[in-house]
Protein backbone atom coordinates (compact mmCIF):
# COMPACT_ATOMS: atom_id res chain seq x y z
CA UNK A 1 0.00 0.00 0.00
CA UNK A 2 1.48 3.38 -0.55
CA UNK A 3 1.61 6.21 1.49
CA UNK A 4 -0.67 8.53 -0.08
CA UNK A 5 -3.44 5.17 0.20
CA UNK A 6 -2.87 4.90 3.91
CA UNK A 7 -3.25 8.58 5.22
CA UNK A 8 -5.76 9.67 7.36
CA UNK A 9 -8.65 11.88 6.00
CA UNK A 10 -8.99 15.05 7.46
CA UNK A 11 -12.00 15.29 9.53
CA UNK A 12 -13.25 18.49 10.64
CA UNK A 13 -15.41 18.99 13.85
CA UNK A 14 -17.45 22.45 14.80
CA UNK A 15 -18.08 22.86 18.23
CA UNK A 16 -15.06 21.39 19.24
CA UNK A 17 -15.62 21.75 22.99
CA UNK A 18 -19.12 20.52 23.36
CA UNK A 19 -18.73 16.85 25.25
CA UNK A 20 -20.43 15.36 21.97
CA UNK A 21 -17.65 16.48 19.56
CA UNK A 22 -15.04 15.12 21.68
CA UNK A 23 -16.83 11.95 21.84
CA UNK A 24 -16.96 12.02 18.17
CA UNK A 25 -13.20 13.09 17.65
CA UNK A 26 -12.30 10.49 20.50
CA UNK A 27 -14.43 7.65 18.12
CA UNK A 28 -13.48 8.98 14.58
CA UNK A 29 -9.72 9.05 15.48
CA UNK A 30 -6.70 7.64 13.85
CA UNK A 31 -5.69 5.56 11.93
CA UNK A 32 -8.47 6.20 9.80
CA UNK A 33 -9.23 9.98 10.38
CA UNK A 34 -7.02 12.92 11.18
CA UNK A 35 -9.47 14.84 13.37
CA UNK A 36 -9.31 18.60 13.20
CA UNK A 37 -11.63 20.08 15.96
CA UNK A 38 -13.13 23.82 15.55
CA UNK A 39 -14.40 26.10 18.34
CA UNK A 40 -15.07 30.12 18.52
CA UNK A 41 -12.08 30.58 20.97
CA UNK A 42 -8.84 28.90 19.67
CA UNK A 43 -6.44 27.37 21.95
CA UNK A 44 -4.01 24.87 21.46
CA UNK A 45 -6.28 21.75 20.22
CA UNK A 46 -8.80 24.04 18.35
CA UNK A 47 -8.47 26.11 15.64
CA UNK A 48 -11.01 28.93 15.74
CA UNK A 49 -14.58 28.66 14.04
CA UNK A 50 -13.81 31.29 11.81
CA UNK A 51 -11.52 29.53 9.93
CA UNK A 52 -14.09 26.75 8.80
CA UNK A 53 -15.58 28.75 5.80
CA UNK A 54 -11.60 28.87 4.26
CA UNK A 55 -11.10 27.54 1.26
CA UNK A 56 -8.02 26.58 2.22
CA UNK A 57 -9.35 24.66 5.27
CA UNK A 58 -11.90 22.92 3.56
CA UNK A 59 -10.20 21.98 0.06
CA UNK A 60 -9.00 18.50 0.10
CA UNK A 61 -10.82 18.02 3.57
CA UNK A 62 -12.97 14.26 3.22
CA UNK A 63 -15.94 14.99 6.02
CA UNK A 64 -17.39 17.99 7.92
CA UNK A 65 -19.60 17.39 10.84
CA UNK A 66 -21.10 20.83 11.54
CA UNK A 67 -21.92 20.12 15.52
CA UNK A 68 -21.79 24.31 16.27
CA UNK A 69 -24.30 25.91 17.78
CA UNK A 70 -25.15 29.16 20.10
CA UNK A 71 -27.62 27.54 22.59
CA UNK A 72 -29.93 25.05 23.86
CA UNK A 73 -33.88 24.69 23.61
CA UNK A 74 -34.04 27.00 26.57
CA UNK A 75 -31.73 29.37 26.22
CA UNK A 76 -32.85 30.13 22.95
CA UNK A 77 -36.14 31.48 23.76
CA UNK A 78 -33.92 33.99 26.38
CA UNK A 79 -31.88 35.09 23.42
CA UNK A 80 -33.93 35.08 19.68
CA UNK A 81 -31.44 36.93 17.56
CA UNK A 82 -28.86 34.97 18.34
CA UNK A 83 -29.43 32.03 15.54
CA UNK A 84 -30.40 34.37 12.77
CA UNK A 85 -26.77 36.08 13.92
CA UNK A 86 -24.66 34.09 14.41
CA UNK A 87 -25.70 29.80 12.92
CA UNK A 88 -27.27 30.49 10.42
CA UNK A 89 -25.00 33.73 9.32
CA UNK A 90 -21.69 30.77 10.10
CA UNK A 91 -23.72 27.93 8.00
CA UNK A 92 -24.20 29.91 5.23
CA UNK A 93 -20.26 31.21 4.95
CA UNK A 94 -19.64 27.24 5.24
CA UNK A 95 -22.40 26.50 2.53
CA UNK A 96 -20.66 29.30 -0.24
CA UNK A 97 -17.50 28.23 0.52
CA UNK A 98 -18.37 24.54 -0.07
CA UNK A 99 -19.83 25.38 -3.37
CA UNK A 100 -17.24 28.17 -4.63
CA UNK A 101 -14.74 24.62 -4.36
CA UNK A 102 -14.06 21.83 -7.56
CA UNK A 103 -16.26 19.60 -6.63
CA UNK A 104 -13.72 16.94 -6.16
CA UNK A 105 -12.39 19.05 -3.12
CA UNK A 106 -15.59 19.62 -1.74
CA UNK A 107 -15.67 17.11 2.01
CA UNK A 108 -19.05 15.55 2.73
CA UNK A 109 -21.20 18.16 4.76
CA UNK A 110 -23.16 16.38 7.83
CA UNK A 111 -25.16 18.77 9.63
CA UNK A 112 -26.45 18.03 13.43
CA UNK A 113 -30.24 19.01 13.28
CA UNK A 114 -32.87 17.94 16.43
CA UNK A 115 -34.87 15.76 15.46
CA UNK A 116 -37.65 16.34 18.77
CA UNK A 117 -37.91 20.10 17.95
CA UNK A 118 -38.01 19.97 13.91
CA UNK A 119 -41.50 18.27 14.18
CA UNK A 120 -43.39 18.84 17.17
CA UNK A 121 -44.82 16.36 18.60
CA UNK A 122 -45.79 13.06 17.45
CA UNK A 123 -48.31 13.10 14.80
CA UNK A 124 -50.18 10.14 16.47
CA UNK A 125 -46.95 8.07 14.92
CA UNK A 126 -43.38 8.08 14.75
CA UNK A 127 -42.55 11.01 13.12
CA UNK A 128 -40.87 10.08 9.58
CA UNK A 129 -38.22 12.25 7.36
CA UNK A 130 -41.64 12.75 4.76
CA UNK A 131 -43.48 14.41 7.07
CA UNK A 132 -44.34 17.86 7.75
CA UNK A 133 -42.25 20.00 10.36
CA UNK A 134 -44.39 21.71 12.56
CA UNK A 135 -41.42 23.02 15.44
CA UNK A 136 -42.92 25.09 18.45
CA UNK A 137 -40.22 26.89 19.76
CA UNK A 138 -37.40 29.20 18.50
CA UNK A 139 -34.58 26.63 18.78
CA UNK A 140 -36.69 24.53 16.61
CA UNK A 141 -37.94 27.07 14.03
CA UNK A 142 -33.68 27.76 13.71
CA UNK A 143 -32.74 24.32 13.32
CA UNK A 144 -35.51 23.94 10.87
CA UNK A 145 -34.28 27.00 8.73
CA UNK A 146 -30.50 25.84 8.86
CA UNK A 147 -32.16 22.03 6.89
CA UNK A 148 -33.83 24.73 4.54
CA UNK A 149 -30.79 26.55 3.55
CA UNK A 150 -28.81 23.30 3.18
CA UNK A 151 -31.35 21.53 1.01
CA UNK A 152 -31.14 24.57 -0.93
CA UNK A 153 -27.41 24.23 -1.52
CA UNK A 154 -27.92 21.14 -2.30
CA UNK A 155 -30.21 21.51 -5.11
CA UNK A 156 -28.40 24.58 -6.04
CA UNK A 157 -24.64 23.46 -5.73
CA UNK A 158 -25.00 19.91 -5.78
CA UNK A 159 -23.33 19.58 -2.44
CA UNK A 160 -23.17 16.20 -1.15
CA UNK A 161 -24.41 16.71 2.37
CA UNK A 162 -26.58 14.92 5.19
CA UNK A 163 -28.77 16.46 7.65
CA UNK A 164 -29.27 14.52 10.68
CA UNK A 165 -32.27 14.47 12.47
CA UNK A 166 -30.65 13.44 16.16
CA UNK A 167 -32.77 12.50 19.25
CA UNK A 168 -31.64 12.49 22.72
CA UNK A 169 -28.13 11.09 23.27
CA UNK A 170 -27.33 10.43 26.66
CA UNK A 171 -24.72 8.66 28.47
CA UNK A 172 -21.87 10.85 29.31
CA UNK A 173 -21.27 13.33 31.84
CA UNK A 174 -23.24 17.02 31.68
CA UNK A 175 -22.23 19.89 33.32
CA UNK A 176 -24.72 20.81 36.57
CA UNK A 177 -25.89 23.79 35.26
CA UNK A 178 -26.91 23.22 31.17
CA UNK A 179 -30.19 23.00 30.74
CA UNK A 180 -29.85 19.77 28.82
CA UNK A 181 -30.47 16.45 29.53
CA UNK A 182 -32.77 14.69 31.92
CA UNK A 183 -30.98 11.75 32.45
CA UNK A 184 -27.36 12.75 33.69
CA UNK A 185 -29.22 15.04 35.96
CA UNK A 186 -31.34 12.66 37.36
CA UNK A 187 -28.46 10.20 38.00
CA UNK A 188 -26.32 13.28 39.67
CA UNK A 189 -29.78 14.38 42.17
CA UNK A 190 -30.21 10.53 42.90
CA UNK A 191 -26.55 10.30 43.85
CA UNK A 192 -25.77 13.47 45.71
CA UNK A 193 -29.50 13.44 47.16
CA UNK A 194 -30.59 16.81 45.64
CA UNK A 195 -33.50 17.80 44.03
CA UNK A 196 -34.49 17.84 40.15
CA UNK A 197 -36.20 20.35 38.74
CA UNK A 198 -39.21 18.77 36.87
CA UNK A 199 -40.93 20.52 33.89
CA UNK A 200 -44.26 19.09 33.71
CA UNK A 201 -45.74 16.12 35.49
CA UNK A 202 -43.41 13.36 33.80
CA UNK A 203 -45.39 12.05 31.11
CA UNK A 204 -44.03 13.60 28.51
CA UNK A 205 -41.97 11.35 26.11
CA UNK A 206 -38.55 11.40 23.94
CA UNK A 207 -36.39 8.93 22.55
CA UNK A 208 -33.47 8.71 24.08
CA UNK A 209 -30.75 7.49 21.96
CA UNK A 210 -26.76 5.78 24.07
CA UNK A 211 -24.41 7.37 22.82
CA UNK A 212 -22.61 4.70 21.69
CA UNK A 213 -25.27 3.62 19.21
CA UNK A 214 -24.75 7.33 18.25
CA UNK A 215 -21.55 6.96 17.37
CA UNK A 216 -21.83 3.97 15.28
CA UNK A 217 -24.44 5.53 13.48
CA UNK A 218 -22.30 8.24 12.71
CA UNK A 219 -19.37 6.16 11.72
CA UNK A 220 -21.89 4.49 8.99
CA UNK A 221 -22.60 7.82 7.89
CA UNK A 222 -19.32 8.97 7.47
CA UNK A 223 -18.20 5.99 5.98
CA UNK A 224 -20.43 5.56 3.13
CA UNK A 225 -20.65 9.32 2.93
CA UNK A 226 -24.27 8.70 2.92
CA UNK A 227 -26.59 12.06 1.76
CA UNK A 228 -29.98 12.93 2.33
CA UNK A 229 -31.95 13.26 5.23
CA UNK A 230 -32.41 10.66 8.55
CA UNK A 231 -33.84 10.42 11.65
CA UNK A 232 -31.18 9.24 13.76
CA UNK A 233 -32.68 7.55 16.90
CA UNK A 234 -33.46 4.63 19.08
CA UNK A 235 -37.31 3.85 17.51
CA UNK A 236 -38.83 3.83 21.14
CA UNK A 237 -39.77 6.65 22.95
CA UNK A 238 -40.39 6.91 26.65
CA UNK A 239 -41.46 8.96 29.33
CA UNK A 240 -39.93 11.09 32.60
CA UNK A 241 -41.47 8.79 34.91
CA UNK A 242 -40.20 6.13 33.32
CA UNK A 243 -36.44 7.26 33.42
CA UNK A 244 -36.88 8.36 37.30
CA UNK A 245 -38.34 4.66 37.95
CA UNK A 246 -35.27 3.41 35.63
CA UNK A 247 -32.83 5.96 37.98
CA UNK A 248 -33.94 5.10 41.25
CA UNK A 249 -33.76 0.92 40.35
CA UNK A 250 -30.37 1.51 39.18
CA UNK A 251 -29.06 3.52 42.15
CA UNK A 252 -31.48 2.40 44.87
CA UNK A 253 -31.99 6.07 45.43
CA UNK A 254 -35.43 7.71 44.93
CA UNK A 255 -34.83 10.71 42.74
CA UNK A 256 -36.45 14.11 44.51
CA UNK A 257 -38.29 16.43 42.32
CA UNK A 258 -39.57 19.61 41.99
CA UNK A 259 -42.45 20.16 39.60
CA UNK A 260 -42.42 23.63 37.48
CA UNK A 261 -45.01 24.31 34.26
CA UNK A 262 -43.97 22.61 31.39
CA UNK A 263 -42.62 25.83 28.61
CA UNK A 264 -44.57 26.36 26.01
CA UNK A 265 -41.69 25.52 23.50
CA UNK A 266 -41.21 21.82 24.95
CA UNK A 267 -42.17 19.03 22.91
CA UNK A 268 -44.25 16.26 25.01
CA UNK A 269 -44.71 13.54 22.83
CA UNK A 270 -41.53 13.47 20.61
CA UNK A 271 -41.27 9.86 18.74
CA UNK A 272 -38.99 9.36 15.75
CA UNK A 273 -38.75 6.43 13.03
CA UNK A 274 -35.25 5.43 12.48
CA UNK A 275 -35.60 2.56 9.51
CA UNK A 276 -34.95 4.72 6.47
CA UNK A 277 -31.31 5.06 8.55
CA UNK A 278 -31.53 1.56 9.16
CA UNK A 279 -32.42 0.55 5.43
CA UNK A 280 -29.53 2.26 4.26
CA UNK A 281 -26.91 1.45 6.46
CA UNK A 282 -28.12 -1.87 8.36
CA UNK A 283 -27.44 -0.01 11.64
CA UNK A 284 -29.80 -0.45 14.09
CA UNK A 285 -30.04 0.98 18.33
CA UNK A 286 -28.14 -1.70 20.22
CA UNK A 287 -28.37 -0.26 23.86
CA UNK A 288 -31.81 -0.39 25.41
CA UNK A 289 -32.74 2.15 28.19
CA UNK A 290 -32.57 0.19 30.81
CA UNK A 291 -29.03 -1.23 29.84
CA UNK A 292 -27.73 2.71 29.02
CA UNK A 293 -28.78 4.10 32.57
CA UNK A 294 -27.42 0.96 33.94
CA UNK A 295 -24.18 2.12 32.43
CA UNK A 296 -24.74 5.88 33.02
CA UNK A 297 -24.92 4.83 36.53
CA UNK A 298 -22.19 2.70 37.11
CA UNK A 299 -19.99 5.33 35.26
CA UNK A 300 -21.45 8.23 37.23
CA UNK A 301 -20.26 6.41 40.46
CA UNK A 302 -16.84 5.70 39.25
CA UNK A 303 -15.80 8.96 38.97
Amino acid sequence: MSLSASRPQRLLVSGGRGRLAALVASHLAAPAYAVELFSRESSPGFRPLAELAGPETLAGAGTLLHLAWSSLPATAEQAPAGAENIDLALLAQILAALAALPPAQRPHFVFFSSGGAVYGNAPGRPSRETDPCSPIGRYARAKLAAEEMIRAAIARDALPATILRISNPYGYPVPSGRAQGIIPHAIRCAVEGATLPLWGDGHARKDFLHYTDFLSALEQVVTRRLTGVYNLAAGESHSVQEILALVTRHTGRQVATQLTAAPAWDVEDSRLDPRLLADATGWRAQVSLDQGIQRAVASYSSR
